[in-house]
């Protein structure tokens, strides 16, 4: 780059005969000055149009530009010329209602307008100032000016206290307790059949001794009460009320104990005896238990006695009628197949649409809403268990608020027919908290995919 290409133009703005601003214009373009804040020189209250353009850029090279009531002079290859001149030899070209005149690295002179002269020339920009940099033994010993102690002390402080701040701000509000329905069966059952415990008497205070023998000087001996004179009763009467205590203790052995199921023929399809073998009924007990394990019946030499002598009546068993086997054989019992746990899994696609005043990043949003999937497959899973071939998509619409909380979560569509799984999600996600969106709001709509998974 030759020395002419790397100068600048200078210009000075001269009014009432007093220098008031000088320029170096090290960028090329052009030059105005007027009224208007726009303009590279603004002055005020100078008689001058809003904004006046003086010099001008074309190709890359300076034009001086005037009006044919400005006066000026411009110095040219050695001589100096005044406006009327230049458009006289022609080195002026006229452009519309305005006169250029190309510029070179010499060229110099001044316009007045007004009581505003403006003087310039083209000059060789002094070198810019360089920043002041700090030494460089200062530089590179600036850690040495640490107190590492206590830096480190103050860094494990910060953690140690925005650490739980920032965890409970995570996590989500706890669910606010509900009645019976939010409970599982089995511990409403457990709640509705509990007996309420039995209020006991307070007992009364127990006197001190002084006073109880005190009270006993004062009260009277009872009486002996006289005893009641046994009523005279007939051997008839007296037969009748046997017969009525030993049929009523019939009916209470027959209720209570193996005789309720064992009887007579008369007993009918109730008879233990008939679930036995087909028409057993007219079989012996040693006959219809022959072949069971564990348990023998006596035989017909220790003999049954008949209690009510008619037929139908429950047969009472002499004592040492039923004796054990000698053998013990091991009783077994069928084992319980564990029931089987119904669980669900469920899914959640990119949100299908996002608007709203405020940006926040999708993998912050994907971030938070897999954090929280647990809570929700706890929604669909409490109803699988009354519907296994529960399965669908639920679309829900929310706001994340500038806070960052869930506001006006909504239910947009719901193919599983259970809406109870819709309200269990709207309450889940009233407590979810997400990174604070820029500029505002911001509304989405999730899709959540629901099916059982075993």
């Amino acid at each position: 780059m030759a020395a002419d290409d790397r100068k600048v133009l200078r210009v000075g703005i001269i009014q009432n005969g007093q220098l008031i601003e000088e320029r170096l214009l090290r960028k090329r373009a052009a030059v105005s000055l007027g009224r208007s804040p726009r303009n590279t020189f603004v002055l005020a209250d100078a008689g001058l149009p809003s904004s006046l353009t003086l010099f001008d850029v074309r190709d890359g090279t300076y034009h001086l530009v005037f009006r044919p009531g400005l006066n000026g002079k411009l110095y040219v290859d050695g001589s100096v010329l005044d406006f009327r001149a230049l458009r006289e030899q022609k080195l002026a070209h006229r452009d519309g209602d305005t006169y250029r005149v190309p510029l070179g690295a010499h060229s110099r002179g001044k316009v007045v307008a007004g009581d505003v002269t403006v003087l310039f020339q083209f000059v060789t920009p002094p070198p810019r100032p360089t920043p002041a940099e700090l030494p460089a033994a200062f530089r590179s010993s600036v850690l040495r000016f640490f107190d590492w102690p206590f830096v480190v002390a103050l860094l494990g402080s910060f953690l140690v206290q925005v650490f739980p701040v920032v965890f409970i701000v995570s996590r989500d509000y706890p669910e606010p307790p509900g009645g019976l329905e939010s409970l599982d069966d089995r511990f409403v059952s457990m709640i509705l059949e509990a007996k309420p415990p039995e209020e006991k008497p307070l007992e009364e205070e127990k006197p001190k001794e002084k006073d109880k023998e005190k009270e006993k000087e004062k009260r009277p001996e009872p009486k002996p009460k006289p005893k009641p004179k046994p009523e005279p009763r007939t051997p008839e009467e007296v037969a009748e009320r046997k017969a009525v205590e030993m049929r009523r203790m019939q009916r209470t052995v027959r209720k209570k104990t193996i005789l309720s199921v064992i009887g007579s023929e008369g007993e009918g399809p109730g008879s233990i005896i008939n679930t036995l073998r087909d028409d057993a009924t007219s079989l012996a007990i040693a006959e219809a238990f022959d072949g069971t394990g564990g348990v023998e019946i006596a035989g017909d030499d220790l003999g049954l006695r008949d209690v009510g002598g008619e037929t139908g009546d429950v047969a009472a068993l002499d004592a040492d009628a039923l004796r054990t086997s000698t053998e013990r054989k091991a009783v077994t019992t069928g084992k319980k197949e564990p029931e089987a746990r119904i669980r669900g899994s469920v899914a959640a696609r990119g949100a299908d649409e996002v608007y709203g005043t405020g940006a926040l990043d999708q993998a912050k949003i994907s971030s938070v809403v897999r954090r929280r999937l647990g809570a929700l497959n706890g929604c669909y899973e409490k109803q699988l268990k009354r519907n296994p071939e529960l399965a669908g998509k639920v679309r829900v619409r929310f706001t994340i608020l500038e806070s960052g909380r869930v506001g006006d979560p909504t239910v947009v569509e719901n193919t599983l027919g259970d809406a109870e799984i819709g309200r269990c999600i709207i309450a889940r996600m009233g407590g979810w908290r997400f990174p604070r969106p820029d500029g505002g709001t911001v509304t989405l709509t999730l899709p959540f995919t629901f099916e059982p998974s075993g």
